[in-house]
């Protein structure tokens, strides 16, 4: 790891320590500045503010309570930095070929005479311009946040060229590993990540923004990597599938790390890896308070049925359950669903650490004796869109009172089982998904 990409998560680190550095506050200052500090990982191709020239995405503004921050090039005169990158690798959407993303990424606090401060902040608008061409990888779809979001607007060819984020800090717990000081934020390889027992800082006054294409799709094929690709700790070069039906949708959290979406490829859940500490920064001394963060999502209508055949009205905590799991402790925290507008607000609150995958999985719920069709199998196992490439097999269990009758599917005994599906996830790839279904009086 370089000396760069240290100094930028020691910065970080800083910057969400409970030091006070100085009693200022950054957003009083007359005219607010900015520092943009990229890290120097190869597939960083530079996060910039936009300049009329580059065709590449770069940040249009930055507003901070208010205040519209103009970019300087003297870390030490800044009132607020924004550290990351505009990173570059390669992904596609189901039916495209693979080419190079865009996904901005950056963290953003402020700081006084070039190191970090506890000046408060308020609400933080990021409005990015996408890469200005008609590729479908371009587009701004989807963001995670660490923060409450507040409003996102996304971006693409045709619809809109800038993308908006709003969002508000919340208090992070944090406890950086001894031995990877990567770990902080967005972390790719957030398995790797060890977090210690008990928190040792926390910030209310910083914001992380990880923007993407879309979400993953749960068309999930055999991996394939990128051959120009040099595979690190923090960059396994695999060539990510994004959805287009996810367009808008968006997650935010307070916990200390987070992972990429991805779609479990043997049960089409849409999953996230988090990771914090297990106890909050002692008070008085004493530590023996749990550090619980909370997951919101809000998945767009197409996008949830594409993934799980539900509409919104339709996802409950029977049809939809969302539970926690470390290893093979497995847990469901408290969740709500909520329709919306054009989508469903999922909040899920009381995920406690290490390091937990908080999934998303589609149960079919049928009633005993009742035909079923084999689209609505496809749909509720998140393979629908697969039949672009061919026709499915869905194995019967007569065992477990599941059998065909003409063309649709009857199950005859009140219990849970597992349904099988083979289908082909590209034009040459066969992938199989297991669907579960709970047959009831």
């Amino acid at each position: 790891m370089t000396d760069i990409w240290r100094k930028l998560l020691l910065a970080a680190t800083v910057a969400l320590s409970g030091t006070v550095v100085a009693n200022i506050s950054a957003a009083s200052a007359a005219s607010a500045t900015v520092y943009v500090f990229n890290t120097d990982i190869a597939s960083n191709t530079g996060l910039a503010f936009c300049d009329g020239v580059s065709t590449k995405g770069c940040i249009d503004s930055v507003i901070i309570d208010g205040q519209t921050l103009t970019p300087v090039t003297n870390r030490v005169a800044a009132n607020f930095i924004l550290a990351g990158g505009l990173y570059g690798p390669q992904c596609r959407f189901v039916e495209t070929d693979a080419v190079p993303c865009e996904i901005p990424y950056m963290v953003i606090y402020p700081s006084t005479n070039g190191m970090p401060t506890q000046a408060p902040v308020g609400e933080v608008m990021v409005n990015f311009r996408r890469a200005q061409n008609n590729l479908a990888t371009t587009r701004i779809g989807t963001t995670v946040v660490n923060g409450t979001l507040k409003s996102f607007t996304p971006a693409a060819a045709g619809i809109r060229d800038i993308s908006t984020v709003v969002v508000s800090p919340v208090t992070i717990q944090r406890a950086m590993s001894p031995s990877s000081s990567w770990c902080a934020g967005w972390v790719i390889a957030i398995d790797l990540c060890t977090v210690p027992e008990t928190a040792t800082s926390k910030v209310s006054n910083s914001v992380s923004i990880l923007l993407l294409p879309g979400m993953r799709s749960s068309i999930v094929p055999p991996d394939r990597t990128d051959p120009t690709c040099i595979p690190t700790i923090i960059n396994a070069c695999v060539i990510t599938v994004f959805e287009e039906t996810s367009f808008g949708g968006w997650m935010d959290t307070d916990a200390y790390l987070f992972g990429m979406t991805s779609a479990d490829r043997d049960t089409g859940a849409s999953q996230m890896k988090i990771a914090g500490p297990h106890f909050k920064l002692p008070e008085n001394g004493v530590s023996n308070e749990l550090n619980q963060s909370f997951i919101r999502s809000y998945i767009p209508t197409a996008f949830l049925m594409a993934s799980f055949g539900l509409t919104p009205q339709q996802a409950n905590a029977q049809t939809l359950p969302i539970t926690r799991t470390i290893g093979f402790n497995v847990s469901t925290p408290t969740s709500t669903y909520t329709p919306v507008n054009g989508g469903l607000m999922l909040n899920t609150t009381g995920v406690g650490f290490s390091t937990p995958t908080v999934s998303i999985q589609r149960i079919l719920v049928v009633k005993k004796n009742k035909a079923v069709t084999t689209d609505q199998l496809l749909r509720a196992a998140g393979v629908y869109n697969s039949k672009r490439f061919g026709a499915a097999k869905i194995t019967t269990n007569l065992k477990a009172g599941m059998k065909k009758v003409g063309t649709r599917y009857i199950f005859t005994k009140t219990r849970s089982l597992v349904v099988s599906l083979r289908y082909k996830s590209t034009a040459i790839d066969t992938s199989f998904r297991d669907l579960s279904v709970k047959v009831v009086k």
